[in-house]
């Protein structure tokens, strides 16, 4: 079974941040949202991705894309699992790093 995730944090990434995962509650993994590009003349080039793969003890496969550009941070998460219940006990919340 496959499920998707995904949220966003509507204000821009000037220092970066980063994207915290939790399972039941507890920290599970974290990733780095990068900082935007400030100097660019079109959103295309403005937009920066970090990609996370990773698989738990269980055997659970997680994707994680985080995507940071002049209006937020976006972010998706792909998890390939035998456990229907994993949906439901995962939450992820952005957390900007300091000016």
């Amino acid at each position: 079974m496959k499920f998707l995730k995904n949220g966003n944090y509507c204000m821009p990434p000037i220092n970066g941040g980063y994207l915290i995962m939790t399972l039941d509650g507890e920290e599970f993994h974290i990733i780095s949202a990068p900082s935007m590009i400030l100097n660019t003349d079109r959103h295309r080039d403005i937009v920066v991705e970090n990609f996370d793969h990773f698989k738990d003890e269980q055997g659970n496969i997680f994707d994680i894309s985080v995507y940071s550009s002049n209006v937020g941070v976006d972010w998706e998460l792909q998890v390939n699992t035998e456990d229907s219940s994993l949906k439901n006990r995962i939450d992820l919340e952005y957390h900007a790093n300091d000016y």
